[in-house]
């Protein structure tokens, strides 16, 4: 059985910005089982940021749900389960949000080999967090956002529909994810155009796949919006200027349950320097967007879908990850967040020392950590205005 791919990609220059992972899937052959990856490999960057100031955690008032990515390897139906166990062993909690990555293709039925993963998972108590890469079998070679506007992977779509509708339980659903990047995902604006009007082309289709979800009754199903940090096609503080910004991408209230973003601090994979976590996600050339997600969808909580940190000198990683934390904690809008618990360009693992895992257990320790994720009602009450 092959695995379930998530690729990172080679930047191709240095620039300001801690950038999201890049991602992978299940663009096989075979619906029944993950292939090898197909996404080019580019990257992104961080940029200069100052030491990492720990924000003391006031105990919040509502929960805070603490997911992770276990990696391809332990990302099976036979293996996952005994990763979600030794992941919850090492961090003290189990993961409420345990994702994984898919492309249209996949089997999602009982004996389905994507229906075997979610319901290994779900039956931890974990809620799956699918990352959807919307290619699928016959797909164009370059961008895919007329196409599927065009009605093209409809078959595709209506079949997970139906078959994430008798699965029954909550599944979060991140399709197309950092589509205002710059690294080959066939869904981002640059491949769709590169201009104006490639948001507009994104947002379509999000809508055209939660409609087809609706029509088919997929009521147990949460969509996530995740774009990356900033702006990757400026790496500068461009905001609202630019046609890449984050913004013009969003299909409206009616169509998202959840916001966030994904960011990486990585210095020493992409160049650049150091960052901590409020510089990775609301810095400047951040477009201060964890900030900016709070105020543009007041409704809309906000879950960091995908980030880690890579070891830097001495107790630096252990630093990050104890105020990356303490500031998701103190913010009242953000209420999850999935570490990329994998060995990939970096050792970006909760245990890549000792110091790391234990401000990791210690992170999670607070009572408002939950291991059982409760949904938001869903935003299709909302389409009127949404």
């Amino acid at each position: 059985m092959k695995s379930s791919l998530r690729a990172k990609l080679v930047p191709a220059a240095l620039f300001a910005l801690s950038i999201a992972a890049a991602a992978c899937g299940d663009s096989s052959t075979s619906p029944t089982a993950p292939a090898s990856e197909t996404v080019p490999e580019q990257k992104k960057q961080p940029a200069p940021g100052p030491a990492p100031s720990p924000t003391p955690a006031p105990a919040p008032s509502r929960p805070f749900y603490a997911g992770a990515y276990l990696g391809d390897a332990a990302t099976k139906p036979e293996l996952v389960q005994a990763a979600i166990t030794d992941f919850a062993a090492k961090s003290g909690k189990a993961p409420s949000l345990v994702k994984s990555f898919h492309t249209l293709d996949c089997d999602w039925s009982a004996t389905g080999w994507c229906g075997q993963l979610i319901r290994k998972v779900g039956a931890t108590g974990a809620t799956n967090y699918l990352a959807i890469d919307v290619r699928w079998t016959g797909a164009p070679a370059g961008g895919v956002l007329d196409a599927i506007n065009a009605g093209q992977a409809d078959a595709a779509l209506t079949r997970m529909a139906r078959q994430l509708a008798a699965y029954g339980q909550t599944v979060m659903l991140e399709p197309g994810w950092e589509m205002n990047g710059n690294w080959a995902y066939a869904w981002q604006g640059a491949l769709n155009g590169n201009d104006a009007a490639a948001p507009a082309r994104y947002a379509a289709a999000w809508r055209h796949m939660v409609d087809i979800f609706r029509r088919e009754g997929a009521t147990n199903v949460r969509w996530v919006f995740n774009p990356n940090v900033g702006n990757p096609l400026t790496h500068a503080a461009t905001g609202s200027s630019h046609w890449n910004w984050y913004a013009n991408y969003y299909p409206g209230n009616g169509y998202v349950d959840y916001v966030g973003a994904h960011g990486f601090n990585g210095p020493s994979v992409w160049g650049g320097s150091w960052q901590d976590f409020g510089t990775m996600t609301d810095g400047a050339a951040a477009d201060h967007m964890l900030s900016d997600l709070a105020a543009r969808y007041p409704g809309k909580p906000i879950i960091i879908g995908e980030f880690a940190t890579q070891e830097g000198t001495a107790t630096q990683k252990a630093q990050w990850i104890a105020d990356a934390y303490a500031k998701m904690l103190a913010n009242p809008a953000v209420i999850g967040a999935v570490w990329f618990n994998a060995n990939k360009e970096a050792d970006w693992r909760i245990d890549s020392s000792a110091a790391s895992l234990a401000a990791f257990k210690s992170a999670l320790a607070p009572a408002a950590v939950q291991t059982a994720f409760q949904p938001v009602a869903a935003s299709a009450t909302l389409l009127a205005g949404g």
